[in-house]
């Protein structure tokens, strides 16, 4: 019996709560159209008595079917009420019925007199919409001019379709001259709104170096931001994705890769001085440093989140500060203080300049050359404090008083 109700409140509990969620769920959608039909009676009242704020709400209300059924004839009726009294949102939807064919048999003419009169009035989407019209010779004459005019319009207020067109007509040169830069601005507006397409070619201008400086963090960045909303070229472009290996980089990878292997051969002869061992640590950090680059040539794409790609870079920025420090623990034993007094006062300058200079965060190269920089600055003095200290350390090349003699024996010849 015990074991019965074990098993019968927790169900019963479980039952008790989702019905509740349920019934509090079916209780607040029932309130909340409630209000909305509430709201748009109060809506018409005010329609019929000729506002044409009300007018234009209520052709919205019928044509999303809040508080009211859904019917496209009495959307259409009601904006156009509106739009004869110069309502420009309604003007622009009269003019989208029509081009739609909702409530009304589909007439460009209509629409393009419409969107012409919204447009007229400063509206952004009608303004779009009318260069797109223009463009495509939908309700008038084709005219190209006067399509990249209307769309220019729509951009300059913030138009995220008008702007991507732009960065779109910029960048082929069909219709203007061709302009990577301003190809460049135009897209870096819409995808700052967010705009799919937009993003997506964003990472490609900056993976290209077209119209402005080549930032490879920054193409996978949006390339990121635009497969997160479903683009499949971005997708394809992270998977292939990688950091392509500069002129001088194909030179000093290879050197720090034999320098690393030249300092790694006292590792057949075992670990017999402290010399031999700072030798062969210094060549495995060498080997990873050019794993890591390599890593970053081929996979870069795969860091799924812009703070990974920080933290790589500050991580590869580690690993080639220690194999500096090592080289020059080799090349010269007794710099120590100089060194970590210079890269002290090397890392609090570069830190004041970058707190002053915070707004340059915004571009792209900064982030990483802040995160890279500040690596082998820490790098180094961490690896430098650490060799430091072992120095001063009894290492096993220095002889006690009495080695080689056994406890209480005699020098020969004395």
């Amino acid at each position: 019996m015990k074991l019965l109700w074990r098993i019968v409140v927790p169900v019963a509990c479980v039952a008790l709560t989702g019905g509740a969620a349920v019934t509090w769920h079916f209780l607040e959608a029932r309130a909340t159209q409630r209000k909305l039909v509430e709201g748009a009676k109060a809506c018409r009242v005010r329609a019929e008595q000729g506002e044409e704020n009300a007018q234009y709400d209520l052709g919205r209300l019928y044509y999303q079917g809040k508080g009211v059924t859904q019917d496209y004839s009495q959307a259409l009726s009601w904006y156009r009420k509106a739009a004869e009294q110069g309502n420009a949102k309604a003007q622009y939807g009269v003019g989208y019925m029509y081009y739609s064919g909702l409530g009304e048999t589909q007439d460009y003419a209509q629409a393009f007199t419409w969107y012409r009169k919204a447009a007229e009035q400063g509206n952004a989407k009608a303004q779009y919409d009318l260069a797109f019209m223009y463009h495509e010779g939908k309700g008038v004459s084709r005219d190209l001019a006067e399509a990249l005019n209307w769309c220019r319009k729509a951009a300059d207020q913030g138009d995220v379709k008008a702007e991507y067109v732009l960065g779109i007509t910029y960048f082929d040169g069909k219709e203007v001259p061709q302009d990577y830069t301003e190809s460049f601005r135009w897209h870096r507006k819409a995808a700052d709104q967010g705009y799919r397409e937009a993003e997506s070619n964003l990472g490609y201008l900056y993976y290209q170096g077209k119209g402005t400086w080549q930032d490879y963090a920054q193409a996978a960045y949006w390339y990121r931001k635009a497969a997160s909303q479903g683009d499949d070229y971005a997708r394809r472009a992270l998977s292939s994705m990688g950091i392509p290996f500069s002129p001088l980089s194909k030179i000093i990878l290879p050197v720090v890769f034999l320098f690393s292997v030249v300092l790694l051969l006292p590792l057949g002869k075992g670990f017999r001085s402290r010399q031999e061992r700072i030798m062969i640590w210094g060549g495995l950090l060498g080997l990873l440093c050019v794993g890591l680059d390599v890593y970053g040539h081929f996979q870069f794409g795969t860091l799924l989140a812009f703070s990974a790609v920080n933290v790589f870079y500050l991580g590869r920025g580690i690993l080639s500060g220690t194999f500096i420090s090592i080289l020059a623990r080799i090349a010269w034993p007794g710099g120590f203080k100089v060194v970590l007094a210079a890269i002290g006062i090397l890392f609090v300058g570069f830190n004041v300049y970058a707190a002053l200079h915070y707004d340059l965060r915004h571009f792209g190269a900064c982030p990483r050359a802040f995160y890279s920089t500040n690596g082998r600055l820490i790098g180094m003095a961490i690896a430098f404090a650490i060799l430091r200290r072992g120095q001063r350390e009894p290492t096993d090349e220095t002889p006690n008083d009495n080695h080689g003699m056994a406890s209480g024996a005699l020098p020969l010849g004395m």
